[in-house]
Protein backbone atom coordinates (compact mmCIF):
# COMPACT_ATOMS: atom_id res chain seq x y z
CA UNK A 1 0.00 0.00 0.00
CA UNK A 2 1.22 3.21 -0.45
CA UNK A 3 2.30 5.44 2.07
CA UNK A 4 -0.87 7.86 3.43
CA UNK A 5 0.78 11.64 3.33
CA UNK A 6 -2.29 13.11 2.03
CA UNK A 7 -1.67 16.18 4.50
CA UNK A 8 1.64 16.88 2.53
CA UNK A 9 3.29 16.23 6.15
CA UNK A 10 6.62 14.18 4.88
CA UNK A 11 6.84 16.04 1.93
CA UNK A 12 7.03 19.58 4.07
CA UNK A 13 9.69 17.70 6.72
CA UNK A 14 11.51 16.61 4.06
CA UNK A 15 11.87 20.22 2.51
CA UNK A 16 12.91 21.75 5.83
CA UNK A 17 15.28 18.99 6.30
CA UNK A 18 16.93 19.78 2.82
CA UNK A 19 17.02 23.46 3.96
CA UNK A 20 18.84 22.91 7.31
CA UNK A 21 15.43 22.78 9.18
CA UNK A 22 15.11 26.46 8.94
CA UNK A 23 16.85 27.78 11.85
CA UNK A 24 18.55 30.51 10.92
CA UNK A 25 16.85 32.67 14.00
CA UNK A 26 18.74 30.50 16.09
CA UNK A 27 22.48 30.80 17.27
CA UNK A 28 24.84 28.33 16.26
CA UNK A 29 25.05 26.58 19.84
CA UNK A 30 21.45 26.41 19.79
CA UNK A 31 21.08 25.40 16.04
CA UNK A 32 23.62 22.44 17.12
CA UNK A 33 21.34 20.78 19.73
CA UNK A 34 17.80 21.24 18.17
CA UNK A 35 19.53 19.24 14.71
CA UNK A 36 20.48 16.77 17.10
CA UNK A 37 17.29 16.49 19.01
CA UNK A 38 15.07 16.35 15.04
CA UNK A 39 17.49 13.25 14.06
CA UNK A 40 17.23 11.41 16.90
CA UNK A 41 13.37 11.52 16.35
CA UNK A 42 13.37 11.04 13.39
CA UNK A 43 14.86 7.51 13.60
CA UNK A 44 13.39 7.25 17.25
CA UNK A 45 16.33 7.52 19.88
CA UNK A 46 16.73 8.98 22.88
CA UNK A 47 12.43 9.30 22.78
CA UNK A 48 9.97 8.95 25.70
CA UNK A 49 9.85 5.31 27.17
CA UNK A 50 6.35 5.72 27.49
CA UNK A 51 6.35 6.17 23.34
CA UNK A 52 9.07 4.75 21.51
CA UNK A 53 9.25 4.44 17.68
CA UNK A 54 10.23 7.18 15.44
CA UNK A 55 8.20 10.11 14.48
CA UNK A 56 6.46 11.18 11.73
CA UNK A 57 6.95 14.29 9.34
CA UNK A 58 4.03 15.85 11.31
CA UNK A 59 5.17 15.82 14.79
CA UNK A 60 8.90 16.44 14.11
CA UNK A 61 7.62 19.73 12.50
CA UNK A 62 5.46 20.38 15.81
CA UNK A 63 9.24 19.35 17.41
CA UNK A 64 10.47 21.97 15.39
CA UNK A 65 8.72 24.59 16.22
CA UNK A 66 8.68 24.10 19.84
CA UNK A 67 12.37 24.63 19.59
CA UNK A 68 12.21 27.93 17.44
CA UNK A 69 9.42 29.12 20.26
CA UNK A 70 11.97 28.43 23.33
CA UNK A 71 15.27 30.45 21.21
CA UNK A 72 12.66 33.19 20.00
CA UNK A 73 10.99 34.07 23.43
CA UNK A 74 13.69 33.01 26.02
CA UNK A 75 16.74 34.53 23.83
CA UNK A 76 19.79 32.39 25.69
CA UNK A 77 21.58 28.82 25.22
CA UNK A 78 19.05 25.82 26.05
CA UNK A 79 21.13 24.50 28.56
CA UNK A 80 21.07 27.76 30.48
CA UNK A 81 17.39 28.31 31.26
CA UNK A 82 15.79 28.29 34.44
CA UNK A 83 13.38 27.03 36.31
CA UNK A 84 11.84 30.49 36.86
CA UNK A 85 12.18 31.50 33.64
CA UNK A 86 10.06 28.48 31.69
CA UNK A 87 7.21 28.67 34.38
CA UNK A 88 7.32 32.72 34.07
CA UNK A 89 7.50 32.29 30.43
CA UNK A 90 4.08 29.78 30.27
CA UNK A 91 2.35 31.78 33.01
CA UNK A 92 2.53 35.37 30.77
CA UNK A 93 1.38 33.33 27.77
CA UNK A 94 -1.56 32.02 30.03
CA UNK A 95 -2.44 35.84 31.21
CA UNK A 96 -2.26 37.25 27.29
CA UNK A 97 0.76 39.13 28.31
CA UNK A 98 2.94 37.11 25.73
CA UNK A 99 1.40 36.55 22.51
CA UNK A 100 2.21 35.81 18.78
CA UNK A 101 3.83 38.04 16.08
CA UNK A 102 0.07 39.06 15.25
CA UNK A 103 -1.07 40.34 18.87
CA UNK A 104 -3.25 37.38 19.09
CA UNK A 105 -3.08 35.44 22.41
CA UNK A 106 -1.74 31.72 22.18
CA UNK A 107 -4.27 28.97 22.32
CA UNK A 108 -3.63 25.51 23.33
CA UNK A 109 -0.50 26.19 25.88
CA UNK A 110 -0.93 22.62 27.40
CA UNK A 111 0.21 21.39 23.59
CA UNK A 112 3.33 24.16 24.22
CA UNK A 113 4.32 22.84 27.42
CA UNK A 114 3.44 19.10 26.31
CA UNK A 115 6.18 19.40 23.46
CA UNK A 116 8.20 21.71 25.45
CA UNK A 117 8.91 18.66 28.26
CA UNK A 118 9.23 16.33 25.19
CA UNK A 119 12.74 18.42 24.48
CA UNK A 120 13.61 18.80 27.75
CA UNK A 121 13.04 15.04 28.22
CA UNK A 122 15.54 14.62 25.45
CA UNK A 123 17.98 17.36 26.85
CA UNK A 124 18.22 14.63 30.00
CA UNK A 125 18.93 11.54 28.10
CA UNK A 126 21.43 13.17 26.46
CA UNK A 127 23.08 14.60 29.34
CA UNK A 128 22.96 18.47 28.14
CA UNK A 129 20.97 19.29 31.44
CA UNK A 130 20.63 17.61 34.80
CA UNK A 131 17.51 19.37 36.12
CA UNK A 132 14.23 18.87 35.24
CA UNK A 133 13.19 22.38 35.65
CA UNK A 134 9.26 21.51 34.04
CA UNK A 135 8.45 18.77 36.62
CA UNK A 136 6.03 21.09 37.97
CA UNK A 137 4.33 22.49 34.95
CA UNK A 138 1.04 21.18 34.42
CA UNK A 139 -0.58 21.26 31.03
CA UNK A 140 -3.81 21.17 32.92
CA UNK A 141 -3.33 24.10 34.45
CA UNK A 142 -4.13 25.97 31.62
CA UNK A 143 -7.01 25.10 30.17
CA UNK A 144 -9.64 26.73 30.16
CA UNK A 145 -12.72 24.92 29.71
CA UNK A 146 -14.69 22.64 27.21
CA UNK A 147 -14.00 24.25 23.67
CA UNK A 148 -15.99 25.60 21.69
CA UNK A 149 -17.01 24.04 18.26
CA UNK A 150 -20.03 24.29 15.71
CA UNK A 151 -22.83 21.90 16.51
CA UNK A 152 -25.62 21.47 13.92
CA UNK A 153 -29.02 19.43 14.79
CA UNK A 154 -29.56 16.27 12.91
CA UNK A 155 -32.00 17.95 10.32
CA UNK A 156 -29.26 20.76 9.61
CA UNK A 157 -26.34 17.90 8.83
CA UNK A 158 -28.94 15.88 6.57
CA UNK A 159 -29.52 19.64 4.92
CA UNK A 160 -25.71 20.10 4.49
CA UNK A 161 -25.39 16.44 3.17
CA UNK A 162 -27.71 16.99 0.47
CA UNK A 163 -26.39 20.18 -0.91
CA UNK A 164 -22.61 18.73 -0.56
CA UNK A 165 -21.50 17.92 -4.03
CA UNK A 166 -20.21 15.07 -5.29
CA UNK A 167 -17.47 13.27 -3.35
CA UNK A 168 -17.68 15.38 -0.36
CA UNK A 169 -21.39 14.51 0.38
CA UNK A 170 -20.39 10.66 -0.08
CA UNK A 171 -17.36 11.52 2.69
CA UNK A 172 -19.25 13.94 5.20
CA UNK A 173 -22.11 10.99 5.28
CA UNK A 174 -19.39 8.63 5.94
CA UNK A 175 -17.90 10.33 9.22
CA UNK A 176 -21.33 11.18 10.32
CA UNK A 177 -22.44 7.96 10.38
CA UNK A 178 -18.87 6.15 11.70
CA UNK A 179 -18.22 8.65 13.76
CA UNK A 180 -14.54 8.11 13.20
CA UNK A 181 -11.59 10.73 14.26
CA UNK A 182 -10.44 12.63 11.19
CA UNK A 183 -7.08 11.68 12.34
CA UNK A 184 -7.93 8.02 11.77
CA UNK A 185 -9.67 8.38 8.71
CA UNK A 186 -7.12 9.84 6.83
CA UNK A 187 -5.04 6.72 7.52
CA UNK A 188 -8.07 4.14 6.25
CA UNK A 189 -7.04 2.14 3.03
CA UNK A 190 -10.56 0.85 0.84
CA UNK A 191 -9.50 -2.12 1.74
CA UNK A 192 -10.73 -1.26 5.62
CA UNK A 193 -14.04 -1.56 4.71
CA UNK A 194 -16.13 -4.73 3.88
CA UNK A 195 -19.54 -4.41 1.50
CA UNK A 196 -21.71 -7.57 2.42
CA UNK A 197 -25.31 -8.07 1.02
CA UNK A 198 -27.51 -6.35 3.88
CA UNK A 199 -24.22 -4.66 5.52
CA UNK A 200 -21.43 -2.53 5.59
CA UNK A 201 -18.48 -3.07 7.84
CA UNK A 202 -15.57 -0.40 8.76
CA UNK A 203 -12.35 -1.56 10.89
CA UNK A 204 -10.32 1.05 12.51
CA UNK A 205 -7.12 -0.63 12.96
CA UNK A 206 -4.93 -0.24 15.60
CA UNK A 207 -1.78 -0.64 14.14
CA UNK A 208 -0.28 -1.12 10.18
CA UNK A 209 1.96 -4.10 9.71
CA UNK A 210 4.83 -1.17 9.18
CA UNK A 211 3.80 -0.08 12.55
CA UNK A 212 2.28 2.78 12.02
CA UNK A 213 -0.77 3.97 13.95
CA UNK A 214 -4.06 4.39 12.49
CA UNK A 215 -6.61 4.23 15.86
CA UNK A 216 -5.65 6.43 18.71
CA UNK A 217 -6.76 3.79 20.99
CA UNK A 218 -8.13 0.32 19.78
CA UNK A 219 -8.74 -1.75 17.00
CA UNK A 220 -12.37 -1.40 16.33
CA UNK A 221 -15.11 -2.97 13.58
CA UNK A 222 -18.26 -1.12 13.45
CA UNK A 223 -21.52 -0.86 11.39
CA UNK A 224 -22.34 1.47 8.84
CA UNK A 225 -25.71 2.17 8.77
CA UNK A 226 -27.18 5.12 6.11
CA UNK A 227 -23.14 5.72 4.93
CA UNK A 228 -22.42 1.69 3.32
CA UNK A 229 -23.86 2.33 -0.46
CA UNK A 230 -23.25 5.87 -1.17
CA UNK A 231 -19.39 5.46 0.46
CA UNK A 232 -19.36 2.32 -2.17
CA UNK A 233 -20.08 4.29 -4.99
CA UNK A 234 -17.68 6.74 -4.15
CA UNK A 235 -15.04 4.33 -4.39
CA UNK A 236 -16.07 2.96 -7.54
CA UNK A 237 -16.69 5.98 -9.41
CA UNK A 238 -13.27 7.47 -8.65
CA UNK A 239 -12.21 3.91 -9.79
CA UNK A 240 -9.95 3.16 -6.37
CA UNK A 241 -8.71 0.24 -5.04
CA UNK A 242 -8.09 -1.94 -2.00
CA UNK A 243 -4.57 -0.43 -1.81
CA UNK A 244 -6.20 3.05 -2.05
CA UNK A 245 -6.26 5.56 0.78
CA UNK A 246 -10.23 6.20 1.24
CA UNK A 247 -10.17 10.24 1.35
CA UNK A 248 -7.79 11.57 -1.59
CA UNK A 249 -8.52 15.32 -0.70
CA UNK A 250 -6.15 17.05 1.57
CA UNK A 251 -7.90 17.61 5.37
CA UNK A 252 -7.37 22.04 5.09
CA UNK A 253 -9.21 21.50 1.66
CA UNK A 254 -11.49 19.33 3.08
CA UNK A 255 -12.37 21.84 6.24
CA UNK A 256 -12.02 24.95 4.02
CA UNK A 257 -15.38 23.54 1.61
CA UNK A 258 -17.34 22.63 4.99
CA UNK A 259 -16.65 26.00 6.23
CA UNK A 260 -17.81 27.45 3.10
CA UNK A 261 -20.51 24.89 3.03
CA UNK A 262 -21.83 25.77 6.07
CA UNK A 263 -21.85 29.52 5.81
CA UNK A 264 -23.69 29.43 2.13
CA UNK A 265 -26.28 27.27 4.27
CA UNK A 266 -26.65 28.42 7.79
CA UNK A 267 -25.19 32.04 7.53
CA UNK A 268 -22.65 32.87 10.54
CA UNK A 269 -24.08 32.35 13.53
CA UNK A 270 -22.85 31.31 17.03
CA UNK A 271 -24.07 27.59 17.72
CA UNK A 272 -25.42 26.05 20.82
CA UNK A 273 -21.55 24.55 21.44
CA UNK A 274 -20.34 28.19 21.18
CA UNK A 275 -18.85 27.36 17.43
CA UNK A 276 -20.14 29.61 14.84
CA UNK A 277 -21.63 27.81 11.53
CA UNK A 278 -18.91 29.41 9.65
CA UNK A 279 -16.34 27.74 11.04
CA UNK A 280 -17.70 24.26 10.58
CA UNK A 281 -14.29 21.90 10.33
CA UNK A 282 -14.22 18.04 10.05
CA UNK A 283 -13.74 16.87 13.63
CA UNK A 284 -16.87 18.97 14.96
CA UNK A 285 -18.52 15.78 12.29
CA UNK A 286 -17.38 13.80 14.88
CA UNK A 287 -18.58 16.03 17.94
CA UNK A 288 -22.37 15.89 16.14
CA UNK A 289 -21.94 11.76 15.09
CA UNK A 290 -21.42 11.18 19.10
CA UNK A 291 -24.33 13.26 19.50
CA UNK A 292 -26.78 11.29 17.39
CA UNK A 293 -25.51 7.85 18.61
CA UNK A 294 -25.84 8.95 22.31
CA UNK A 295 -29.51 7.62 22.47
CA UNK A 296 -28.76 4.51 19.74
CA UNK A 297 -27.15 2.18 22.25
CA UNK A 298 -28.08 0.72 25.62
CA UNK A 299 -25.26 0.61 27.02
CA UNK A 300 -22.09 2.87 27.68
CA UNK A 301 -19.95 0.36 26.77
CA UNK A 302 -21.28 0.00 22.89
CA UNK A 303 -21.02 3.34 22.23
CA UNK A 304 -17.41 4.19 23.65
CA UNK A 305 -16.38 0.97 21.50
CA UNK A 306 -17.95 2.62 18.39
CA UNK A 307 -16.33 5.79 18.97
CA UNK A 308 -12.89 4.66 20.30
CA UNK A 309 -12.95 5.72 23.87
CA UNK A 310 -11.10 4.54 26.46
CA UNK A 311 -13.06 6.20 28.99
CA UNK A 312 -16.85 7.50 30.07
CA UNK A 313 -15.76 10.86 30.54
CA UNK A 314 -16.36 11.90 26.91
CA UNK A 315 -20.43 9.87 27.28
CA UNK A 316 -20.60 12.23 30.51
CA UNK A 317 -19.88 15.27 28.31
CA UNK A 318 -22.07 15.16 25.74
CA UNK A 319 -24.46 14.35 27.86
CA UNK A 320 -24.34 16.72 30.56
CA UNK A 321 -23.89 19.33 27.73
CA UNK A 322 -26.55 18.81 25.87
CA UNK A 323 -29.05 18.46 28.77
CA UNK A 324 -29.71 14.62 28.07
CA UNK A 325 -30.47 12.27 31.31
CA UNK A 326 -28.58 9.03 31.75
CA UNK A 327 -30.57 6.36 30.48
CA UNK A 328 -28.72 3.69 30.85
CA UNK A 329 -30.70 0.97 33.49
CA UNK A 330 -29.37 -1.72 35.79
CA UNK A 331 -30.71 -4.31 33.08
CA UNK A 332 -27.86 -3.12 30.65
CA UNK A 333 -25.10 -2.84 33.50
CA UNK A 334 -25.53 -6.85 33.88
CA UNK A 335 -23.38 -9.32 33.06
CA UNK A 336 -24.52 -12.42 31.00
CA UNK A 337 -23.91 -14.16 34.41
CA UNK A 338 -25.89 -12.12 36.71
CA UNK A 339 -28.58 -12.10 34.18
CA UNK A 340 -28.95 -16.39 34.58
CA UNK A 341 -28.98 -15.33 38.07
CA UNK A 342 -31.40 -13.04 38.26
CA UNK A 343 -33.51 -14.76 35.92
CA UNK A 344 -33.55 -17.85 38.06
CA UNK A 345 -34.56 -15.90 41.13
CA UNK A 346 -37.32 -14.51 39.62
CA UNK A 347 -38.06 -18.08 38.33
CA UNK A 348 -38.21 -19.44 41.35
CA UNK A 349 -40.06 -16.45 43.03
CA UNK A 350 -42.77 -17.11 40.30
CA UNK A 351 -42.83 -20.89 41.41
CA UNK A 352 -43.15 -20.43 44.63
CA UNK A 353 -45.85 -17.58 44.59
CA UNK A 354 -47.53 -20.12 42.41
CA UNK A 355 -47.56 -22.44 44.80
CA UNK A 356 -48.73 -20.00 47.33
CA UNK A 357 -51.48 -19.36 44.93
CA UNK A 358 -52.74 -23.03 44.83
CA UNK A 359 -52.41 -23.76 48.45
CA UNK A 360 -54.61 -21.11 49.20
CA UNK A 361 -57.30 -21.46 46.32
CA UNK A 362 -57.38 -25.56 47.50
CA UNK A 363 -57.53 -24.45 51.56
CA UNK A 364 -60.54 -22.13 50.09
CA UNK A 365 -62.24 -25.35 48.74
CA UNK A 366 -61.50 -27.25 51.13
CA UNK A 367 -63.67 -24.36 53.82
CA UNK A 368 -66.35 -24.71 51.04
CA UNK A 369 -66.46 -28.15 51.25
CA UNK A 370 -66.67 -28.53 54.80
CA UNK A 371 -69.31 -25.70 55.19
CA UNK A 372 -71.70 -27.44 52.55
CA UNK A 373 -71.51 -30.63 54.31
CA UNK A 374 -72.47 -28.85 57.45
CA UNK A 375 -75.51 -27.81 56.52
CA UNK A 376 -76.29 -30.42 54.94
CA UNK A 377 -75.71 -32.34 58.30
CA UNK A 378 -77.80 -29.87 60.43
CA UNK A 379 -80.27 -29.01 57.73
CA UNK A 380 -78.97 -25.59 57.58
CA UNK A 381 -80.64 -23.49 54.58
Amino acid sequence: MAESDINRHKAQWEKYKSQDYFLEELSQHNKKIVKQFLKDFEIGINVPKSSKGKRTGGTLLKLRYICVFLNTYLKKDFEKITKKEMHKLFDEMGKGRITKENGKPFKDIGDYIKNTKTFWGWMLKTKLVKENILEELSQNSYKKGKPAWTYLTHAEMKNLIDNARGDYRALIMFLYDSGIRPAEAYRLYVSDLEFKENETLLTIPEKREDGSRVSKTFERTIKLKTSGSLIKSYIEINNLNPSDLLIQCTQPAFNKYLRELSKKIFGSKVTKARGRTDQLKLYDIRHMSSIFWLDKYRTHKDLMYRFGWSREDKVYYYSEFFGRRDKIDDEDMMTSEDKSKYEKQIESQDKRIKELEEAEIKKQMEWADLIKRAKKKFNIQ
